[in-house]
């Protein structure tokens, strides 16, 4: 075979190779850009994509303040008696105690929690992550401060 006709298959061997990858690698310009098409390449683009844009936005939105409970504690009396609450799954509860001594709180919910309190004015936050109805008691007394359902 003569050297011309070598050289001339090869150099369209090689055309048609880099056109099939140029084909392939090249965006489709007919078609509408959606937003699901995404680019395996850095862009250089200065618009600021959602994902580069989406904190700004969180961080300034207030967190609204959940439910609360006030436990006010005198030696044996124990007051609010079972207080019934309503709160979502992973809703923050506050807790507010004006205690004449430290104690603790035990939280029957599922893993079961305990919060600790100091005397004079202290507050605490529970979070219950697991939905149903929780009883929430003073340890020393055993009295029921609170009844909350979970959801």
């Amino acid at each position: 075979m003569p050297a011309f006709i070598r050289t001339t298959k090869t150099v369209v061997a090689a055309l048609v190779a880099v056109t099939v990858l140029a084909a392939c690698s090249s965006p489709d310009t007919t078609s509408e850009p959606t937003s699901e098409t995404s680019s395996a390449t850095p862009s250089t683009s200065t618009t600021p994509t959602p994902t580069e844009s989406a904190p700004a936005t969180t961080e300034e939105e207030p967190t609204p303040a959940g439910p609360s409970l006030s436990v006010t504690i005198d030696g044996e009396d124990v007051q609010p008696n079972a207080q019934e609450i309503d709160l979502a799954v992973g809703e923050k509860l506050t807790i507010e105690f004006q205690s004449n001594r430290a104690g603790e709180l035990h939280v029957h919910s599922t893993p079961e929690q305990f919060v600790k309190f100091g005397a004079g004015a202290t507050s605490a936050q529970l979070v219950i992550k697991t939905p149903g109805t929780v009883e929430v008691e003073e340890h020393d007394t055993s009295a029921v401060v609170a009844l909350i359902e979970v959801r």
